[in-house]
């Protein structure tokens, strides 16, 4: 890691920039890339005159895009600031790149960022830099809980996500290592505004003909001053989805209303509520036979019955109180409480029966009815003050976060296998299985934390940052009913702790390099073999990398990371647990932001990430659903001369993704294989309309995203093409 530094220092001092940017990244990425494609892609952005002599001009002409970068971002450091200030790595997904991609859902924004890929259909289903997160990485406007936890948040409500990458306890407490999503709200506005927007959706595929299986979404989004100093926003979403598998289909509905009082010039109440309702069908996806993807069925295959459903029901309350006392001090006071409870009924995939003839092999399925509620409350509130000692610049934050959830989970049918199995090719579906009742379990957390950051501008071109946390966690589990562990309680204390420093060589180039730690209490559900409860998993990051940023026009960082996460609970032959594994993830990656000219947009980036259990059951094997490479393209050019009165845009995109495993054990593990998606967009802008028209997996390539072993494999979709109306008053 340390000589890849250097060799960018030395590039730099011995050559001009354009030709630093040209030889690092001829050189580093050629090297490192194999694939034809990806050659060619880079050797475009090379052979284009990156950096001109001259300064770039601002002109205004037609079609003008606003950048798909942000200068400033919130989330990693709690506050506000510019990026060159910033030793952490973290991503902007702008509101602009959302409409342009279509993204129905948060998890349609994953394909085109670097770190992060999917894995399955929930909420919470991502990998971000080799490691799998939970409910507590997805979190709106800095706190934890979500509304549904069946599918990916929808984009509706959303202003911007940022994606926080490395170990992030020390400002928002425990979650799994890797790092965060932090979904950013729409808020209301002062101006009067009325959007009123539609799409249709459908599939054009060999397994799913035009206008056979559609879907719509319709989003209603007011916006205004109620009194001088009262502002509100209401904003409500219907969508009815029809999915190119077989009998698989949801129908969503959303309300987001929230207020905003400015109570004098130097305070503000932020009121805001959520609601949402989701009924979907059940869908385990499909299961091979052998181990062998090949073996699969036809994408549209489905293994659950017609009946079979997920459905998720939330509700949420937020506010946000700021203070500013004077021009040093501020004060800031966030709640955050959610009310959710999905329900699953279903015969899930559950075994593969290998046969010698493939067509005889059949999947066990399971009796499954399981009710689940989880509340979340949360508290955060905290101090700002701004102080100098001498010539360094003090920007200080000591907060106060408290902690309550609660999960009452009832498997009221759970365990029987049904009474015949389904075959992989012709699956049979009205099975009985007889009703046996599971377990009932109960946990709360309770959690207090206490944080300190000090940023210091030692001088006006070096940043250093240092931040603490003590927090305290109890975790009571109670089994209710049926064969779980005794009720048992934990309690963990943990103090961790991040620094980074940035330095910005000139106004274009910075370097920056970054140490951060990651705990995670284990569920007192989970005892070792004297029946004790576990300590907490823990992680730590070391990072450094490179920043260029020229205006909005263009902007690239360069990282390279390792990530170690100890304590991971594994079981012993007895049954119980053992805080035996460890995990290794490291790699770096490469994000561009190009504006060319002022109507054509390039977002690319390449991702590299090598994990491995370095401990445990599965020493020296790679954790399931990481890739190691993945990239993408993004492009979108507006034409400089009106069409009919109007503004016409072409978008484009090209995504790849390394090949996967779907269980970190050789013995249960599926190769799914590698895949390159191509996505196609136009839109078109008169007056107060925006129409676009997207169409996602344009050769209609068959790849498969995810995976749990054999028996639960998810299916990209094939091509589809989304028509979007919107129209503001």
């Amino acid at each position: 890691m340390l000589k890849y530094t250097l060799l960018i220092m030395i590039i730099y001092i011995n050559i001009n920039l354009n030709n630093f940017f040209v030889n690092f990244f001829l050189k580093y990425i050629r090297k490192k890339m194999k694939k034809s494609l990806f050659r060619v892609l880079f050797s475009l952005f090379i052979t284009i005159k990156v950096f001109s002599s001259q300064e770039l001009e601002s002109v205004l002409v037609i079609g003008s895009q606003k950048s798909y970068f942000e200068e400033f971002s919130s989330t990693s450091l709690k506050s506000e600031f510019n990026d060159r200030q910033n030793p952490y790595s973290s991503l902007v997904i702008k509101n602009q790149l959302i409409e342009d991609l279509q993204a129905q859902r948060v998890e349609d924004t994953y394909d085109y960022t670097t770190g992060v890929t999917k894995a399955g259909k929930r909420a919470d289903s991502i990998i971000i830099r080799g490691f799998e997160v939970d409910l507590q990485n997805i979190q709106v406007n800095g706190m934890p809980g979500l509304i549904s936890t069946f599918g990916s948040p929808t984009t509706a409500n959303i202003e911007r996500i940022e994606i926080v990458k490395g170990a992030a306890s020390v400002l928002y407490g425990n979650m799994k290592a890797g790092g965060f999503v932090n979904i950013q709200t729409k808020k209301p506005q002062a101006q009067n505004k009325v959007m009123f927007e539609s799409s249709f959706q459908t599939y054009m595929s060999n397994k799913s003909n035009f206008a056979k299986d559609n879907g719509v979404s319709t989003t209603l989004d007011a916006t205004g001053s109620l009194k001088d100093n009262l502002f509100y926003r209401f904003i409500t979403v219907y969508e009815s989805y029809d999915s190119y598998r077989d009998n698989v289909n949801e129908k969503n509905f959303h309300l987001y209303p929230s207020f905003l009082w400015n109570i004098d010039d130097d305070s503000s109440l932020l009121v805001a509520l959520e609601y949402g309702k989701e009924k979907g069908s059940a869908d385990d996806g499909l299961f091979v036979a052998n181990k062998n993807i090949n073996t699969a069925a036809s994408i549209n295959t489905v293994y659950q019955e017609k009946d079979d459903f997920d459905n998720d029901k939330g509700k949420a309350f937020n506010l946000n109180y700021d203070n500013f006392i004077n021009d040093k001090l501020s004060y800031n006071l966030s709640l955050r409480s959610v009310w959710h409870e999905d329900e699953r009924k279903l015969y899930e995939n559950r075994k593969v029966n290998n046969a010698l003839n493939i067509e005889n092999t059949t999947l066990t399925r399971r009796n499954r009815h399981q009710y689940n509620k989880r509340d979340w409350h949360s508290l955060d509130t905290n101090f700002k003050y701004d102080i100098n000692t001498g010539k360094i610049r003090h920007n200080l934050i000591t907060g106060l976060s408290l902690n309550y959830r609660k999960t009452d989970f009832d498997r009221k049918i759970f365990g029987n296998n049904v009474s015949s199995n389904i075959n992989i090719y012709n699956p049979i579906y009205g099975a009985s299985a007889t009703k046996k009742e599971g377990t009932k379990r109960k946990t709360l957390y309770k959690s207090v934390g206490i944080y300190l950051q000090d940023k210091l501008n030692i001088t006006n071109d070096f940043t250093l940052v240092a931040s603490t946390r003590l927090d305290k966690t109890k975790i009571d589990f109670f089994c209710q009913r049926g064969n779980c562990n005794d009720n048992n309680t934990t309690q963990t204390s943990n103090l961790v702790g991040s620094l980074g420093a940035i330095y910005n060589f000139n106004e274009i180039v910075s370097f920056y390099t970054s140490y951060g730690q990651n705990y995670d209490p284990t569920t007192a559900e989970r005892v070792d073999s004297s029946g004790n409860g576990l300590d907490s998993e823990k992680a730590e990051q070391i990072e450094i990398g490179t920043k260029l940023n020229l205006s909005e026009k263009l902007n690239t960082s360069l990282s390279l990371y390792k990530v170690n996460k100890e304590n991971v609970a594994q079981l012993d032959n007895l049954g119980y647990y053992e805080l035996k594994g460890e995990v290794e993830s490291k790699g770096y990656e490469v994000d561009i932001q190009w504006l060319p000219i002022s109507n054509w947009q390039i977002k690319t980036g390449y991702s590299y990430n090598k994990s491995k259990y370095i401990t445990g059951n599965d020493v020296g094997n790679i954790p399931s659903n990481t890739p190691k490479i993945t990239t993408y393209v993004f492009s979108r050019y507006n034409f400089a001369k009106k069409i009919y009165n109007g503004n016409l845009g072409i978008s484009a995109g090209i995504v790849y993704k390394d090949k996967i495993y779907t269980s970190s054990s050789s013995l249960k593990a599926v190769e799914l294989p590698s895949f390159t998606r191509y996505d196609l967009g136009l839109h078109y802008n008169i007056k107060d309309w925006e129409i676009s028209l997207n169409v996602e997996n344009l050769t209609d390539k068959k790849y498969y995203e995810s995976g749990i072993e054999d028996y639960k494999i998810a299916i990209g979709e094939p091509r589809k093409i989304t028509f979007n109306l919107k129209k503001t008053f």
